[in-house]
């Protein structure tokens, strides 16, 4: 068996998509992504283009991607949106499949009995709820409709699961699975634009203080609480006169 030349990149471990018939059940990240997710946070720092101040998602220097992790993650972003946008909009194949689903919820459920023109009518209207979902969530709604775990309506109340949903309640069940991929998107999609982290060194953090200090006392006549714990901060000697509510007000004579 062959080694690997040394200075060649190795392959991340890949990114587990999600299973779509069970999207509450999300794989989990691999190691080298899920420290990344834990890690990232949104900080103010300045532009590196600009240097204007503004609010950025960031992680460490140590945990910035490689190209071949960068890649990847890029690749699996691309696979969850095309999976969330092949609606009956987008797809025409997509209206198929969904009428599928709802023939056999049809055959499986009971519904008001209905005349051959109510029927059609029910179905249009189920089409018109969902014409803006994957076929995968509308089904993966139904499964969880099955199961009695579709969760509750608008009120907090649970569903009866012997009857068909409405169209309604069907779109808000398949809404529901849709989000929990969509959220597994924005969450890659915030990674990949996050910055490195400025790690500013002791010695800029002192220089800060100190001319923070300086103008607050010009400002209000009020320094910094030191390192120290004293009302002074570290290395400036206190306004004079200033009071902290620790010692008496010095009155000049």
């Amino acid at each position: 068996m062959s080694l690997p030349r040394k200075g060649l990149m190795q392959a991340p471990e890949p990114i587990p998509l999600p299973d779509y018939q069970r999207p509450d059940r999300m794989p989990s990240f691999p190691a080298w992504l899920a420290s990344r997710v834990a890690s990232i946070n949104d900080v103010v720092q300045p532009d590196q283009i600009t240097g204007k101040h503004r609010p950025a998602p960031t992680l460490p220097r140590s945990l910035t991607f490689n190209e071949a992790e960068r890649a990847m993650i890029e690749d699996h972003v691309l696979e969850l949106a095309a999976a969330c946008s092949r609606t009956p909009a987008r797809d025409p194949e997509a209206e198929g499949e969904i009428v599928l689903v709802l023939t056999k919820m049809q055959l499986a459920l009971m519904a008001a009995k209905q005349n051959e023109a109510g029927v059609e009518a029910r179905g249009e209207a189920y089409l018109a709820a969902l014409d803006d979902l994957p076929p995968w969530a509308v089904q993966a709604a139904m499964h969880a409709w099955h199961r009695g775990e579709a969760g509750n309506d608008e009120r907090g109340r649970p569903w009866d699961y012997n009857w068909q949903p409405s169209p309604a309640a069907l779109r808000r069940v398949a809404v529901g699975k849709l989000c929990r991929v969509t959220t597994r998107a924005d969450t890659l999609r915030k990674l990949l634009r996050a910055e490195p982290l400025i790690d500013y060194s002791e010695e800029h953090r002192q220089e800060m203080l100190q001319r923070l200090s300086k103008l607050m006392r010009e400002t209000f006549g009020i320094p910094l609480v030191g390192k120290d714990g004293s009302s002074r901060t570290v290395g400036v000697a206190p306004a004079e006169g200033v009071n902290c509510g620790t010692e008496p007000r010095h009155n000049p004579a």
